[in-house]
């Protein structure tokens, strides 16, 4: 369950609430007031989830893909010409998890760890993948 992040207007107290939440009362000030339309504050979250999970369809089809093209083919470098697929896929998803992790963090919820640390996979596989391609390990 995500959750809003707000203060209240009263008495400016911060305050928490379920995501579907419509009609919210302070604790403090027991003062109640609506919320704002809750939906469209986290409309980019869901939007970055989608393609999150779009693009670790598409990384994960290289493992599917390169076995039965490899059966079918007689060159064995297919699995540089598939290269492409995983470093599309991973380039989507990490467009998805910046797009969860900026809406989390620009509607107050500060805790885009999991986002950053998955973004930080991202990226050394990426770096592993263009290691794996160009031979090069970085001595000289």
């Amino acid at each position: 369950m995500d959750f809003i992040y707000g203060a209240c207007p009263e008495c400016e107290t911060n305050l928490r609430s379920p995501q579907d939440a419509i009609l919210i009362r302070c604790p403090t000030c027991k003062n109640k007031f609506q919320v704002s339309n809750p939906i469209n504050r986290t409309q980019l979250y869901f939007i970055g989830k989608r393609i999150f999970f779009i693009g670790l369809l598409i990384f994960l089809s290289y493992f599917v893909l390169t076995p039965i093209v490899s059966n079918a083919v007689s060159d064995r470098l297919v699995f540089l010409y598939l290269m492409p697929i995983p470093l599309l896929g991973s380039i989507v998803a990490l467009l998805g998890l910046t797009l969860m992790a900026y809406d989390k963090f620009s509607n107050g919820d500060r805790m885009v760890v999991r986002e950053l640390v998955v973004i930080g996979l991202i990226l050394v596989s990426i770096v592993g993948f263009y290691q794996t391609v160009s031979g090069f390990n970085g001595i000289v």
